[in-house]
């Protein structure tokens, strides 16, 4: 019986417990974990660097960008920062007003935003399932339903979210290409179902969007009833200055504004994110054409080694892999360190493993990959 003389949280929080990152939850919070057949001479042995392929974290910043942060006036970490300078260099990259962007803290930021700004108590959100880990939770600390369209080995399931789409729908959330599988939801699909919920918020979380065949960007702009969030932690490789940014109608980023935080990010990550876009952007892109190699030929290596890997068009690659829990240890012990998922979920017989973007860490993981599996 619960004891009324103590504080409770609210009921919303029931079952929620705090997000852990990769490689902090892994043991203590999932039991014993057995190494059943993989030998323990395999798990001793390990890499001089170790590579942390678990997170989709991007590339190292050039120095040009270092040379920006050393430069930075000391009169900037004493002021709260101000976000309007980056807002409208956002803008005038995409061609639209400033009132059409808000700047966060990274993408999550802004979907935490939209779900307090779309939700509430007898609302529902649709979203695919598996997807970001953070939506779910976001969405019932709002105090709404999930309502979840699986995606795992099929196509996108545009019609069974158009057919899921009712008064009751406040928000619907599509990441594409979607975190942890890599696959995608084309333009033409987003604006039908944006088409078929005009009373609902329908989101394009676009975190990884440097990574895919197509930017639906272009198809989605204008739309009266599209938001679309997009972060520099990915493929800009600056996710621990923790910058993202949402682009939609003016009147919904305004909702935006009102429940977010009033200095969200720092006057450092502002200033080094609008440098970003200033300087040179060669190594991004052969960051990104490396990356995207990297995909292709991961997803063939483990299937040819008896893995079930799907084509992804993020910087990651998600495999169905004997022992997925185990070959995670012995990949540590080399120094690998790629994502697993709670044991009991959809996901526990697989591994996703970030792509590093550069030739000597992809040959060290690949021959890891192939002495372990094999």
């Amino acid at each position: 019986m619960t004891n009324p003389r103590v504080p409770r949280p609210a009921s919303r929080l029931t079952a929620l417990t705090a997000y852990a990152p990769p490689g902090v939850r892994d043991s203590k919070s999932q039991g014993p974990n057995p190494r059943s057949q993989i030998s323990d001479l395999e798990s001793r042995k390990s890499c001089l660097r170790p590579l942390k392929l678990d997170a989709n974290e991007g590339r190292l910043p050039d120095d040009a960008l270092l040379d920006r942060l050393r430069a930075i006036d000391a009169d900037a970490l004493r002021r709260y920062a101000r976000p309007a300078a980056l807002e409208a260099k956002l803008g005038a990259t995409l061609g639209i007003d400033p009132s059409g962007i808000v700047v966060t803290a990274g993408a999550d930021d802004a979907l935490d935003r939209l779900c307090r700004a779309t939700l509430e108590p007898g609302r529902c959100a649709i979203l695919t399932d598996p997807t970001f880990e953070m939506l779910p939770r976001y969405a019932r600390l709002a105090g709404a339903k999930p309502i979840e369209i699986p995606w795992l080995d099929r196509p996108f399931p545009a019609g069974e979210i158009e057919r899921a789409i009712d008064e009751r729908t406040g928000a619907v959330f599509l990441v594409t290409p979607n975190n942890p599988t890599g696959a995608v939801a084309r333009a033409a699909e987003i604006v039908r179902i944006a088409e078929r919920a005009p009373a609902s918020v329908v989101v394009a979380d676009l975190a990884y969007v440097e990574f895919a065949d197509e930017d639906p960007t272009p198809a989605l702009l204008g739309l009266p009833n599209v938001v679309m969030t997009r972060t520099f932690s990915k493929a800009w490789g600056l996710a621990g200055l923790r910058v993202g940014y949402a682009i939609g109608p003016a009147h919904i980023i305004s909702w935006l504004r009102a429940v977010g935080h009033p200095y969200p990010t720092s006057s450092v990550g502002l200033a080094l994110a609008g440098a970003a876009l200033d300087l040179d952007h060669s190594g991004n892109d052969a960051y990104i054409a490396q990356a995207k190699r990297e995909r292709r030929d991961l997803a063939a290596l483990l299937r040819s080694l008896g893995a079930d890997a799907a084509d992804s068009q993020g910087n990651f690659v998600l495999a169905r892999v004997p022992e997925a829990w185990a070959l995670a240890d012995v990949l540590a012990a080399r120094g690998i360190h790629v994502r697993r998922f709670a044991r009991g979920s959809t996901l526990a017989d697989r591994l996703r493993i970030t792509c590093p973007g550069d030739p000597a860490d992809f040959d060290s993981l690949t021959r890891a990959l192939r002495e372990v599996l094999r």
